[in-house]
């Protein structure tokens, strides 16, 4: 209809009664807020302002720019092993934009590079019922086996800050009895001091109550290194929730292939401990366990919120100025 009939139309509805007016929009299939819209703009600007007019394009003011999505598309190329949300933080941290992890997954599925991943991290079970408020101020450590063709079982004993998640150490043991246990703990502790931590206060360790941790041998040591040692409940491993999801972490990073030589898995899991504790977790508002324990979260969550709070501008700017 061009405008010459809408004016027609209007003029012919205009004297109708409020009742009969519905009853004639409704049966000509003109929405009311269209006829009060054309009424309107008829009054204000005659005739010709009930033309057509062709919408400008609604551009949203927090669109990416080309050149940030180009570097969102370019990052998850080059980091094929990276969810969604590690390669917003790695952007966010280490780029000139902030970006959310639904943005970067829009993306990579406007892009065909969303590739389907094991389901992220779980958060641990159930934890400690009092919540540690500081690095080393809470130790957890757990058991699990390993496995090397034609050499056999190993046992692994992670000690990790209950505060940062960090773990602590990564050497393999031969068998999990509280002198490897004892072992454990001192690695631990010596780790903590080369980080410049002085362990003023020793932490308290929690255990489950298995034979190496509940035996003389660890207590004996516990004892003359002066740390507390409690157990976690009997059959509720969930206690120690942290290690323990820790443990299947760390098991389904490294076992996608044999190890024939135990060397060789010492290797791999040195070098999937340092992947864990880099590793922006979730929990930690994506900080990763060595910024927690090293005490930059703060100042980690602060930049991120100056640099969302720049990129917001700059977005404004290029969209609403277009």
């Amino acid at each position: 209809m061009d405008e010459e009939g809408k004016a027609v139309l209007l003029s012919k509805i205009r004297v109708l009664r409020r009742g009969e007016k519905r009853r004639t929009l409704k049966f000509l299939k003109i929405p009311e807020s269209t006829y009060y819209k054309w009424k309107k703009v008829l009054s204000q600007e005659g005739v010709s302002g009930l033309m057509k007019r062709k919408r400008k394009p609604y551009t949203p003011w927090n669109k990416l720019m080309p050149q940030e999505e180009a570097d969102v598309v370019a990052a998850a190329k080059e980091h094929t092993e990276m969810s969604p949300r590690e390669i917003a933080v790695l952007l966010t941290d280490t780029g000139a934009f902030s970006v959310s992890e639904k943005t970067v997954q829009r993306i990579l599925k406007r892009h065909n590079l969303l590739a389907i991943r094991p389901k992220e991290e779980e958060p641990a079970a159930k934890e400690w019922h009092t919540k540690t408020q500081r690095p080393d101020e809470m130790w957890q450590m757990d058991g699990t086996i390993m496995f090397v063709t034609n050499w056999g079982y190993y046992k692994y004993i992670p000690v990790l800050d209950d505060f940062s998640r960090r773990v602590m150490n990564d050497r393999l043991m031969f068998d999990e009895s509280g002198y490897s246990a004892s072992d454990a703990v001192e690695i631990s502790l010596a780790e903590a001091k080369s980080l410049g931590h002085t362990l003023d206060r020793h932490p308290l360790l929690l255990t489950d109550n298995g034979a190496a941790f509940s035996g003389w041998v660890l207590a004996d040591y516990l004892e003359n290194r002066g740390m507390r040692h409690i157990f976690g409940r009997p059959y509720h491993p969930q206690t120690q929730g942290k290690v323990e999801r820790f443990n299947r972490t760390i098991k389904d990073h490294i076992f996608v292939v044999n190890y024939d030589s135990p060397d060789k898995l010492q290797a791999a899991m040195t070098e999937a401990v340092k992947w864990y504790n880099n590793r922006p977790h979730e929990s930690l508002h994506n900080v990763s366990p060595n910024d927690v324990y090293a005490g930059r979260m703060e100042e980690i969550l602060q930049q991120r919120a100056r640099k969302k709070a720049l990129t917001i501008e700059r977005r404004k700017i290029y969209n609403l100025g277009k």
